[in-house]
C-alpha cells in the first residue's frame, strides 16, 4: 500500500536538499511520534549513497517498536541540479518493506515543493502500518514547515536583538524599545523566543526604572504560555504595556518583507 503527500517548504531547494540528507533533520521532524536510536557502527549523521543504518525505534519517545534498517541512496536528474531524490529502502522484521522516496523540486511560486512517497508491506498488519504512515508523514511535513518558518524568523529576531543592544549602548532608549517591539512581533508564534523577548523587555524596564512597564511585562510573561497553548495570539502586537495584550496590530511592511526575503535566501 502506498502513501503520497506533498507540501511547500519556504526555503531554497538547495537548503532543503542539504537538510534531508542529515539524521538531525530526520530526528527533528519525526519527533515526538518516532525517535531513532542508532545501533550499528555506521555514522548516523549524514545519509550517504549505499548507506545502511540500523536503528532502534521508540514511538512517542518511549514505546519500543523493534529495530529498522534505513538503507539510503541518492538520485539526481542527469544534467540538471533538480529535482533531487533521496530513497530509504528500509525494512525490519515487522515491516519487510518501507520504501520511502523524498523528492525536492523548486516551487514555481518560490521555495521548495517537497514530497514523501512510501510503499509499505507488512503482511496482515499492512493496513495498520499504512494508516500509521498517513499520520506520520502528515506530522513530518507539518514539522518541516514549522522548522522553515522558525529558521527564517529566528534570523530576523537575531538582527533585531543586535540592533536593540546597539541602541542601548548608544543610550537611545526609544530606538531600543522599537527593536524590542519588532522582536515581539516576529517571535510570538515561538514560545521560547517569545518569552525571551518579554524577559528582555522586563529587564530593560527595570533598568530604566519604569515600574508600569515592568508590571505589564510580568503580566505578559504569564500570558505567553497560555497563548501558545490556545493558539490565540494577537498577530502584530508590539508586546508593550502601552497597548492591549489582546489587540492584533498591522505588521510593519519592512518587517514582513524581511521575513519574506529570509524565506527566499536561507
Amino acid at each position: 500500500m502506498k502513501v503520497s503527500r506533498s507540501t511547500h517548504i519556504a526555503l531554497k531547494p538547495e537548503t532543503v536538499w542539504a537538510e534531508v540528507q542529515t539524521a538531525r533533520l530526520l530526528q527533528h521532524i519525526a519527533w515526538p511520534l518516532v525517535h531513532f536510536i542508532p545501533l550499528d557502527d555506521a555514522a548516523f549523521d549524514r545519509f550517504q549513497p549505499g548507506g545502511r543504518y540500523k536503528v532502534k525505534l521508540r514511538l512517542c519517545g518511549m514505546i519500543p517498536f523493534g529495530t529498522q534498517w534505513i538503507v539510503t541512496s541518492l538520485h539526481e536528474a542527469e544534467g540538471s541540479e533538480l529535482p533531487k531524490r533521496l530513497r530509504d529502502n528500509g525494512h525490519s522484521a515487522l515491516i519487510p518493506k518501507w520504501d520511502h522516496w523524498i523528492t525536492v523540486t523548486p516551487d514555481p511560486n518560490g521555495g521548495t515543493r517537497y514530497s514523501d512517497e512510501v510503499e509499505v508491506s507488512a503482511g496482515a498488519l499492512t493496513p495498520l502500518i499504512w494508516a500509521f504512515a498517513q499520520i506520520f508523514y502528515r506530522h513530518r511535513q507539518r514539522r518541516w514547515r514549522k522548522l522553515a518558518e522558525s529558521l527564517a524568523s529566528r534570523r530576523v529576531i537575531a538582527a533585531e536583538m543586535a540592533a536593540y543592544h546597539s541602541a542601548v549602548q548608544e543610550g537611545d532608549d526609544g530606538r531600543a524599545w522599537y527593536h524590542l517591539e519588532r522582536v515581539h512581533i516576529v517571535s510570538q508564534t515561538f514560545l521560547g523566543p517569545h518569552l525571551v523577548g518579554h524577559i528582555s523587555m522586563l529587564r530593560f524596564a527595570i533598568q530604566l526604572g519604569n515600574a508600569r512597564e515592568a508590571l505589564g511585562q510580568t503580566f505578559r510573561l504569564i500570558l505567553a504560555p497560555l497563548g501558545a497553548l490556545t493558539g490565540r495570539l494577537p498577530i502584530g502586537n508590539t508586546g508593550r504595556s502601552t497597548v492591549s495584550a489582546f489587540a492584533p496590530m498591522p505588521i510593519p511592511v519592512d518587517l514582513a518583507e524581511a521575513l519574506r526575503q529570509q524565506d527566499m535566501i536561507l
